[in-house]
């Protein structure tokens, strides 16, 4: 039996899930994007994924660069989510605070967590690709605030709520 795209959208909408805005340095250029699909896949070795729709530029980018940082943004950074997620690829760091990550990738300043990653393997899943991340470094803001994106909604997650 078939499912409608639509009701698969609207069923899978319904997990809430934090924002992250991965990013890479290729180039000498900074790139990133807006994600939802980011996730931690191991402890033993330390392990994340992120999964990037193929035919996304950013695919290309991160399969060059060999690495990804990712950027857990916190409730009060829901304008630098929609930033990555909508500006123009050439626009999106423009006047935006970073850090380096001992594999060049950016950090933004401000962020709730991050991590720095070497691309360990890119498996195939349909129209996407699952870039697994080998943690090399790992940093923690504390917060009780999280950006979370939930049925297309942009929300905040407050630990006293």
């Amino acid at each position: 039996m078939a499912i409608d795209e639509a009701v698969f959208r609207d069923a899978l909408g319904q997990l809430a899930s934090g924002v992250a805005v991965i990013s890479a340095r290729v180039d000498g250029e900074d790139h990133g994007f807006t994600a939802t699909s980011f996730t931690s896949l191991s402890l033993d070795p330390m392990l994340v994924l992120v999964c990037v729709v193929k035919a996304q530029r950013s695919h290309l980018q991160l399969e060059q660069a060999g690495h990804y940082a990712v950027s857990v943004l916190g409730g009060a950074q829901r304008e630098l989510g929609l930033r990555f997620a909508v500006e123009e690829p050439g626009q999106r760091f423009a006047g935006v605070a970073v850090s380096r990550a001992a594999t060049g990738a950016p950090i933004l300043q401000g962020s709730i967590a991050w991590v720095d990653c070497r691309i360990r393997e890119i498996v195939p899943g349909g129209d996407h690709s699952i870039f697994i991340g080998e943690v090399l470094a790992a940093g923690v803001q504390a917060s009780d605030d999280a950006l979370i994106y939930h049925n297309r909604q942009w929300g905040r997650f407050r630990a006293d709520e």
